[in-house]
């Protein structure tokens, strides 16, 4: 088994996610400066619990991913011994990550990691996603704890601030996934999902985009309203510009009848929109 196997299992680009949006939240916390050092449990508990929520995941989900292009080599190293070195692999990380949190963080910040993972794992896998079109949205909210976990990490508490950065994730997520799935609609289709596009076509899927990309764009603006939201001036600035990018290529997609291969590049630009909003907020410690 390489590395590159074990990188697949546990999804390494979410758990790069959950780092960023972990950090955007101890960041932007007062006195965070003051606790760096607990940047270090912090990273590694939620790096520990997104890699073990995603190997539940891929072990769950082994029965449709071999029905789906993207995913199908996923299936082969869980295949033989491989589910069962796996899944002690993904139990013994969660329950490392849980004493890192509780030994060198605290009890607030360690619910929340522990919140990201049962949420990914139960709610958005195990329930949500076979079920529903609106799975990726309601699920979603498994990306908003690293942010409250890392603001807990230096607080001990919440605030919002906070819950700015959580939601932000939240509302960035469908956006981000149905540009994604709007092009791989027959796959979802073959493995019996009901991702959005896959559900009610191309379409009306699009116009959904573009409905949650507005809340989206509108959404990040709200610190020059509600003042008790600190990510700094240098984010303000830096999110109008991203907002006018992401607006543009999700408008662009849209009006590219019938052909909808601007998605694809709406997905991959909104990767970049998220991870500078992001690190944006860093810039409120100086």
């Amino acid at each position: 088994m390489s590395i590159k196997d074990i990188l697949k299992i546990s999804k390494a680009e979410i758990t790069f996610l959950v780092v960023i949006v972990s950090l955007s939240g101890f960041l932007a916390a007062p006195g965070a400066i003051s606790h760096i050092l607990r940047v270090i449990p912090l990273v590694v508990a939620g790096s520990m619990a997104s890699m073990s929520a995603a190997i539940f995941n891929n072990i769950y989900d082994r029965d449709i991913d071999v029905r789906m292009k993207r995913t199908s080599s996923r299936r082969y190293p869980l295949e033989g011994k491989g589910v069962r070195f796996f899944f002690a692999a993904s139990t013994a990380m969660i329950a490392v990550s849980m004493a890192i949190g509780l030994l060198f963080i605290n009890p607030l910040s360690t619910v929340f990691i522990l919140m990201g993972f049962l949420s990914y794992v139960f709610l958005y896998t195990m329930f949500l996603k076979r079920r529903t079109s609106w799975n990726i949205v309601i699920g979603g909210i498994a990306g908003s704890f690293p942010a409250m976990a890392g603001w807990a990490a230096v607080t001990g508490g919440v605030s919002y601030t906070a819950l700015f950065i959580a939601l932000l994730v939240f509302m960035w997520t469908p956006t981000h996934f149905w540009s994604l799935a709007i092009g791989l609609k027959e796959d979802y289709q073959s493995a019996g999902i009901p991702m959005l596009p896959a559900k009610v076509g191309e379409d009306r899927a699009s116009s959904f985009i573009i409905i949650n990309t507005v809340i989206l764009v509108a959404y990040s603006m709200l610190p020059l309203v509600f003042h008790q939201i600190a990510v700094g001036h240098v984010y303000i600035i830096i999110a109008v510009i991203m907002d006018v990018v992401m607006m543009a290529l999700v408008l662009k997609a849209f009006f590219e009848l019938p052909e909808r291969g601007g998605f694809r590049n709406a997905f991959h630009f909104s990767n970049l929109y998220l991870l500078v909003l992001l690190i944006a907020m860093w810039l409120v410690v100086i």
